[in-house]
C-alpha cells in the first residue's frame, strides 16, 4: 500500500555543454498530503547535501496536494527556497484537460467508436487480417485500430480521429457484412458508389463479398459458438451494432464530428508535439502558449455562418469551444512574469530588472551584473541566434567567456535548467508500465535502478570476459536475425504485389504518410480561415472609421 514519489532534476552539465535530465530519486510514501511530502523532500535534502539554494524551480502536476494555492508543497517549499520561481504547472497537462474539457459535450460518442473498433479487432486477428485486405482493394494506407485510442490520454482521440477517417471507407465495407437484411438492401446503393469512387474491379469485389458472408455467418451462426467458439458473445453482437449504426445510419454525424476533431485537437497536438522532445525550448514556452490561444480563438464561426441543417450540431460544438477557450485563459500562465522575463536570445535585449529581481540570491553580492548586461547587450562577437538553433548551444558562446560575463552565465544556466516539457506526464506513464499488479513487492532501490537505466552490454556482461562462458543460442540469434527479418519482409511484399495486380489495386503509401498528408490539409484550411477573419475584422475597422469622419 506504498506510495512512490518519482523526482527527476534538470540542470547545466559545463562538460557536456548540455541541459541534462535525470532521474534524481523515489521515495516511499505511506499518506501523500502536502506535508508528509514536505517532510521526505526535506529529508532527502539533508541526506544527500543538497543546498537548498540550488533550487531554482519545480514542475509538478497541477493538483491542489502539490500546488494548492494555500497549503500546497510549492506553496511550502518557499519557506526553505524564499526565492523559488513561479513557472505554473505542466503546460502540457493542462492541454491534455482542455482536450478533454472540448470532449464533454459531444457525451463521448467518437470516445465510445474509438473503444468499440479497439476492443472488435483487438481479439479478432481474423477480421484485422480482412480489414487490411479491404483497404489494399480500395487503394487506402491500412493502419489497425489497436494502438489508436488510449482513453485517460485525452489527445489520442485527435490521433485516432485522423487513423478512423483516414480509413472511413475500409470500415464501412468491412461492417457492411455485419448489418442486417433489410439495411443492407437500404445501403447498398451507397456500398456501389464507393466501390466506383476507388475503382474496385469485378475480382476484389467478389472477395469482398467472400469476406462479407464470411463475417455475416460469425453473427448469426450462434449454435457453432457453443459447439467450437468461433462465433460471438452477446456483448460483441451489441458492439458491432454500435459500430454499423455510427459507420452506416449516423455517417454524417461521425464525419462530422470526426472533422471537428482533426480541426481543433491539431492546434492543441501542435503545441504538445513542440514540447514533447528533449531540445531545451523555455525561452519559446510564453509565445508558444500566447499564439496557441490566439490560434484557438480564431477558429470561432460566426452564428451568420451557419446553416440550418447544422444548428443542432453547431451548438454542441460551440458549447465545447467556449468551455475549452475559457480553460486556457484560465490555465495557461499568459501573463507570468517569470515566463516573460525569458525570451533568452540575442533577438531581444536582456533587463537587468526583471532577471535581477528573480535570481539575485544565486550571485554573489559583490558582482555587479548590470555592467555584464550593458556589455553583453552590445558585444558583437556574439553570434545573432537563428530560428531552430539550440538555444543551449547559442548561450555557449557566452559560457565561454567565463571572466567576462561570470553573474550573466550563472544565471542563464539556471533559466536554462527550468522544467518546461511533458517530462513529469512522461515519467507517470514509466513508473505504471514498472509498478504494475505482477511487480507489486519490487523494492525502492530496484525500481530507482529500472529508472536510471541498464545498457545491453551491462545486462549481457560477462564477469571474465576472455574465459568465461559464451551463450551461443544468443550468438546464432544476433547474426541470423538481420537475414531472416530481410527475407521475411521479401516474401511479404512478394505477396502484397500479386494481391494487387490480381484486384488491380495500386502501392499506396503508409499510413503515417497519410496522416501527415491529412494534417497538413487540416492546417493549410485553417490557416486560410484565419486570413478570411483577420480580412473581415479589417474591413469592419475601415467601415467603423469612415462613418466616423
Amino acid at each position: 500500500m506504498l506510495k512512490i514519489l518519482s523526482m527527476l532534476v534538470c540542470y547545466y552539465h559545463a562538460d557536456l555543454r548540455k541541459v541534462i535530465v535525470e532521474h534524481l530519486g523515489s521515495l516511499e510514501i505511506v499518506k501523500v498530503n502536502a506535508a508528509s511530502l514536505e517532510k521526505v523532500l526535506c529529508e532527502f535534502f539533508e541526506k544527500n547535501n543538497i543546498p537548498w539554494n540550488n533550487l531554482v524551480s519545480m514542475l509538478m502536476d497541477s493538483c491542489a496536494v502539490m500546488r494548492g494555492s494555500k497549503t500546497g508543497l510549492e506553496i511550502r517549499m518557499h519557506q526553505y527556497c524564499p526565492n523559488l520561481l513561479d513557472i505554473d504547472g505542466d503546460s502540457c497537462h493542462h492541454i491534455h484537460n482542455a482536450a478533454k474539457k472540448f470532449s464533454e459535450p459531444f457525451d463521448s460518442y467518437l470516445e465510445k467508436l474509438f473503444s468499440d473498433l479497439q476492443v472488435d479487432h483487438q481479439w479478432s486477428p481474423d477480421q484485422v487480417m480482412y480489414l487490411k485486405e479491404i483497404a489494399m482493394i480500395l487503394n487506402l494506407p491500412a493502419s489497425s485500430p489497436q494502438r489508436g485510442f488510449v482513453p485517460h490520454r485525452w489527445l489520442s482521440a485527435y490521433d485516432a480521429s485522423m487513423a478512423t477517417y483516414a480509413m472511413m471507407p475500409a470500415y464501412r465495407v468491412l461492417y457492411y457484412g455485419f448489418l442486417s437484411t433489410a439495411d443492407k438492401e437500404l445501403y447498398r446503393e451507397p456500398l456501389e458508389l464507393m466501390y466506383t469512387k476507388y475503382h474496385v474491379n469485378q475480382a476484389g469485389r467478389a472477395r469482398i463479398k467472400v469476406v462479407q458472408e464470411e463475417l455475416n455467418r460469425k453473427v448469426t451462426n450462434e449454435e457453432e459458438y457453443v459447439l467450437c467458439f468461433t462465433g460471438m458473445t452477446p456483448q460483441g453482437r451489441e458492439r458491432k451494432k454500435r459500430v454499423c449504426q455510427k459507420l452506416w445510419h449516423e455517417e454524417t454525424t461521425t464525419v462530422l464530428r470526426l472533422s471537428i476533431y482533426m480541426g481543433l485537437l491539431a492546434i492543441l497536438k501542435e503545441y504538445v508535439m513542440v514540447f514533447q522532445g528533449s531540445q531545451t525550448l523555455v525561452h519559446k514556452l510564453h509565445d508558444r502558449q500566447l499564439e496557441l490561444f490566439l490560434a484557438f480563438m480564431a477558429c470561432f464561426v460566426k452564428a451568420e455562418h451557419i446553416t440550418q441543417l447544422l444548428v443542432p450540431f453547431l451548438a454542441d460544438v460551440r458549447k465545447a469551444y467556449i468551455t475549452t477557450a475559457v480553460y486556457l485563459q484560465k490555465k495557461l500562465p499568459l501573463a507570468s512574469p517569470t515566463l516573460t522575463a525569458l525570451p533568452l536570445t540575442g533577438n531581444h535585449p536582456v533587463e537587468e530588472a526583471e532577471w535581477y529581481c528573480m535570481l539575485r540570491h544565486l550571485l554573489p553580492a559583490d558582482q555587479d551584473i548590470q555592467r555584464e548586461l550593458v556589455r553583453f547587450n552590445v558585444d558583437l562577437t556574439i553570434p545573432s541566434f537563428k530560428e531552430g538553433e539550440s538555444i543551449v548551444e547559442w548561450w555557449g558562446h557566452v559560457f565561454d567567456k567565463p571572466d567576462k560575463y561570470p553573474s550573466l552565465s550563472a544565471m542563464v544556466k539556471c533559466c536554462l535548467s527550468i522544467f518546461h516539457g511533458p517530462r513529469v506526464e512522461s515519467s507517470f506513464s514509466l513508473m505504471n508500465e514498472v509498478i504494475d499488479q505482477r511487480s507489486g513487492n519490487m523494492n525502492v532501490p530496484t525500481f530507482n535502478a529500472i529508472q536510471t537505466g541498464k545498457t545491453a552490454v551491462q545486462l549481457f556482461r560477462r564477469e571474465d570476459v576472455k574465459f568465461g562462458e559464451v551463450d551461443r543460442t544468443l550468438c546464432k540469434n544476433i547474426n541470423s536475425t538481420a537475414a531472416t527479418c530481410k527475407r521475411q519482409q521479401k516474401m511479404n511484399q512478394k505477396e502484397k504485389q500479386q494481391q494487387q495486380s490480381k484486384y488491380g489495386s495500386q502501392a499506396s503509401g503508409s499510413a503515417q504518410q497519410a496522416k501527415k498528408q491529412t494534417a497538413e490539409e487540416e492546417k493549410r484550411a485553417r490557416l486560410r480561415h484565419v486570413a478570411k477573419q483577420r480580412k473581415r475584422a479589417m474591413e469592419t475597422l475601415v467601415v467603423q472609421a469612415k462613418k466616423k469622419k
